[in-house]
């Protein structure tokens, strides 16, 4: 059963006017309606069909009450002439309400003045017919029964609806404002973070470059220029490698640490560390941990200028390929790495490739690889609307990668 509250404008309209249309039946048929007799009083059956005809007006009470009032004015009229009766003045009085409630502002002004003017008039005209104030005195009670208890009504009901509608406003502007101050508050929080993260973090990338520099010096004034390759060297290749992975750390952090404070906006993205064009330094870390890593494609050393990449695929490229190699190092130790990036219409493929060492450390590298690594490059391709698998593949460990080239974020992937 639906309730009230569930039905519509015109569901509404449709129950009133069917309520009054029963109740005017029945004072019709009880011979209790006539106020204002008539001479010649009509057949039941007229009363009936000027009821019926007020009611049909009616059903746009709401949605057009003006319309409605204009309409009712023809069967009110017959009525009067046929001898006014209660249940047509009492629907009458029902939409001189609805246009006070549900018309616009400058029709209820209208209704008022019509309403105080044709109590004026009707008031005159009482006193000018019967020179009798008592008769006035009575046409003023119905002017305030029909007339005045529906206007003050309507109109009180038309003030709560409107003070309400202005509390709503005022609360959506309040959570406006409250969303605006949570924005801030987090804003605040970024920077606040980012400072911590620059105090906590900075000195000791700082430290590890450093001490690497001062390491490879000492390296370099007691190696005479005539000495053969030693384990002197391996450490100073070592130390060196230290020392660039530590300033590109410092670098990148610094980086993300202007992230941070922006939110995301506002970061020149082409000036972001970890672009495809700094694969050498990747292929030199991995070499100095010895790695042995031949890269071919569009983007080997020496190869043609490939196309242009958008700086998200770019990043997110240079990441997906320093992450496979890190696994790769740290599971794979010394097992040559084969790097492949090609251009191929609007997509960049991707491949890394490293030998597994034994069936026993290969069982090992593949569960190493079910970590967050994988999951953190699956994100940076999926993200890209690409696609990435890495699996055993005979023998070999295989991560495979395509980004849309076509894809340009607004910012780049972390």
């Amino acid at each position: 059963m639906l309730r009230w509250s569930e039905l519509s404008a015109t569901g509404r309209d449709v129950v009133v006017v069917a309520a009054y249309l029963s109740v005017g039946i029945v004072l019709y048929s009880a011979n209790i309606f006539s106020f204002l007799p008539a001479e010649d009083p009509p057949a039941l059956w007229v009363r009936f069909g000027i009821l019926a005809l007020l009611c049909v007006c009616t059903l746009c009470r709401r949605r057009a009450p003006v319309l409605a009032l204009g309409a009712a004015a023809v069967p009110f009229t017959l009525d009067l002439l046929a001898g006014a009766s209660l249940p047509i003045w009492l629907i009458m009085t029902d939409l001189v309400y609805c246009v006070a409630l549900y018309g616009s502002r400058r029709q209820a002004v209208w209704i008022i003045r019509m309403s105080v003017l044709l109590t004026v008039v009707v008031c005159t005209v009482v006193f000018v017919v019967t020179k009798d104030w008592r008769e006035v005195v009575i046409a003023l009670g119905g002017a305030a029964v029909f007339l005045g208890t529906p206007l003050g009504w309507a109109l009180n009901i038309r003030q709560h609806k409107e003070i309400a509608h202005s509390e709503r406003e005022r609360a959506e502007a309040v959570s406006v404002i409250a969303e605006l101050d949570r924005r801030a508050a987090i804003d605040a929080e970024r920077s606040r973070m980012a400072r911590d993260l620059h105090d906590v973090v900075a000195g000791h990338l700082s430290a590890i470059a450093i001490q690497s520099e001062a390491a490879l010096r000492i390296a370099a004034a007691g190696r005479s220029a005539d000495s053969p390759p030693s384990a002197a060297d391996r450490v100073t290749d070592v130390v060196s490698s230290i020392r660039s992975n530590s300033t590109d750390a410092l670098t990148e952090m610094r980086a993300m640490i202007g992230l941070l404070r922006h939110g995301g906006g506002g970061v020149d993205e082409t000036r972001s560390p970890g672009r495809i064009a700094e694969l050498g330094r990747l292929v030199a870390s991995a070499g100095a941990s010895g790695t042995e890593v031949t890269v071919s494609g569009d983007f080997a050393p020496g190869a043609p200028s490939a196309r242009f990449v958008p700086a998200a695929v770019d990043h997110a490229a240079f990441r997906i390929v320093q992450e496979a190699l890190t696994n790769a190092v740290v599971h794979s130790p010394g097992q040559p790495v084969e790097l492949d990036l090609r251009c191929d219409d609007d997509r960049l493929g991707i491949e890394v490739v490293n030998t597994l060492p034994s069936t026993a450390e290969s069982s090992a590298h593949t569960t190493g690889h079910t970590g967050a690594g994988l999951t953190n490059m699956t994100q940076r391709a999926e993200l890209l609307g690409g696609a990435f698998h890495a699996g055993s593949d005979g023998g070999r460990w295989v991560v495979e990668a395509v980004l849309p080239l076509s894809t340009t974020p607004e910012t780049s992937t972390p």
